[in-house]
């Protein structure tokens, strides 16, 4: 009978060393904001003056962006991956 006492107390032990490591790990994520942004994945959308961002939408790599504003409505497409320009297309006249 002592050893399954032995052997509870043991499995137990386990399981509290288990839950410890779990607890320390979380708290090293969840505590580490040093880390460093990857800005090389990073791109700038320049909007014109007066336009507005309408709306964004992924679609597989690429994301649209449509802006709107006084000269008529702009989409610009991105990758995903690098930010590199795919197309931008202009649209002019009356958008109401």
């Amino acid at each position: 009978m002592a050893w399954i006492k032995g052997l509870v107390i043991g499995m137990g032990l386990l399981l509290l060393a288990g839950f410890a490591v779990i607890v320390v790990t979380l708290i090293n994520r969840i505590g580490s904001s040093d880390r460093q942004v990857d800005t090389a994945n990073q791109a700038e959308i320049t909007m014109k003056v007066g336009e507005r961002l309408i709306q964004t939408s992924l679609d597989g790599a690429n994301i649209l962006f449509h802006f709107e504003g006084p000269d008529g409505a702009r989409v610009v497409v991105r990758k995903l991956s690098n930010g590199a320009k795919v197309s931008e297309f202009n649209i002019h006249g009356d958008l109401k």
